[in-house]
């Protein structure tokens, strides 16, 4: 198989490489993704087998001790415009621990196993696995878990997710129910705080239903003497103890989860977000490819989970399967690897996506992007009319 995409790893040896690339792997899995079009490049292999035109992500491990290694590597590397994280065990040095050329990109602190997770997820959001955008749902019900739910926003936020929550995310002026589901249709995790009267609420409820019927992962935190509801049962439970909060287990509206605990939520929305980004991108190329079947199209998956479509005289089809809401830079990003990598101009791109619960001014924007960017969209409920006129 040709190689689509490579991680290059150089600088210091760390020990921390093959937990990194084991927990990559096991992403890679869960989105898909064919483990062959990966490949591991370092100074032994990088001039043998680096090709400049493949989407490259770059491991700097620095270290001023064992001195700054492979910087004819790095200089290839930074000409090629390739993406670049420089990794230290504390931020505060980092000037001090890094090459003069990488004193310009954000760093990132490997203080232990912990981060692993995180740097994991900035690898394949950085090779284009992964959508950049790392957006959360709060679901929670305000006079049970408010402070927890204000908490975790803000933690959140803090660790680069795009966090939605109804107090803190709904601008003055714009219609509340419309842009909570559009909110939701977007978001890559729910965190549902699962309170004693969580379910008694009708907005809490519609929120579950939702988030289920799109295949969204919901992490969700069960609070102390409650239990997993039946209807929620999909989840990734974590169950909460007295001890979990602060204070002398009194729990009410206005308490906070220790800091410990709040870690080890982020940990965890980070380890069920490419489960869950990858559950809704099968049942979007599930529509496509028996929608095609039914209409006796040849259309074929590929192991990067994009779709050929042939048969199509002079031309070849390519239909991207997207999650979410489509943004310009989805389109961008996506012209920018298919030129790069296929480099065929005898060929059309087409984002497919799910326009459940997208708002409808939204809907036209995408409309009218498609009649000036040479990568188009396809709705999944037009997919068969689509088809019909290829």
């Amino acid at each position: 198989m040709k190689f689509r995409y490579q991680i290059v790893s150089i600088g210091d040896k760390s020990d921390s490489f093959d937990d990194i690339k084991e927990l990559f792997f096991e992403k890679i899995n869960e989105l898909g993704l064919d483990e062959k079009s990966i490949l591991i490049l370092d100074s032994d292999n990088f001039w043998n087998d680096y090709h400049a035109n493949v989407p490259t992500f770059t491991l700097y491990f620095s270290n001023r001790k064992s001195g700054f290694k492979h910087r004819n590597i790095l200089k290839k590397l930074i000409d090629d415009a390739n993406l670049l994280l420089p990794i230290v065990k504390n931020l505060h040095e980092f000037t001090i621990h890094t090459p003069d050329e990488v004193h310009g990109i954000n760093g990132f602190q490997l203080a232990n196993n912990n981060d692993i997770e995180k740097l994991v997820s900035l690898i394949i959001e950085g090779l284009g696995l992964l959508r950049l955008s790392r957006r959360l749902f709060i679901s929670y019900k305000r006079d049970e878990s408010t402070g927890v739910a204000i908490q975790l926003y803000e933690k959140l936020e803090e660790n680069g997710f795009d966090v939605f929550l109804d107090t803190h995310s709904i601008r003055p002026g714009e219609p509340f129910q419309d842009e909570l589901w559009h909110r939701l249709a977007d978001t890559d995790v729910v965190l549902l705080l699962n309170t004693p009267d969580f379910l008694k609420s009708n907005w809490t409820t519609q929120e579950l239903a939702q988030a289920n019927a799109m295949s969204i992962g919901i992490l969700q935190l069960i609070w102390p003497t409650h239990k997993l509801e039946r209807e929620a049962e999909i989840s990734l439970p974590f169950k909460l103890s007295v001890d979990d909060f602060e204070g002398h287990g009194i729990i009410n509206a206005k308490s906070y989860l220790k800091e410990a605990i709040v870690k080890n939520v982020i940990n965890k929305t980070e380890s069920l977000r490419a489960r869950s980004l990858g559950a809704r991108q099968d049942n979007i190329v599930s529509e496509f490819m028996n929608a095609a079947h039914k209409l006796g199209k040849q259309a074929y998956l590929q192991p990067e989970k994009f779709i050929t479509l042939e048969n199509v005289p002079g031309k070849e089809l390519i239909i991207i399967p997207t999650v979410g809401v489509p943004q310009a830079f989805t389109y961008y990003r996506t012209d920018e690897f298919y030129n790069r990598v296929l480099n065929d101009s005898n060929r059309e791109v087409f984002l497919l996506y799910d326009q459940f619960n997208i708002r409808e001014r939204w809907l036209n924007h995408l409309s009218w992007l498609d009649t000036y960017l040479p990568v188009k969209t396809i709705k999944v409920t037009e997919i068969e009319k689509w088809l019909r006129n290829r």
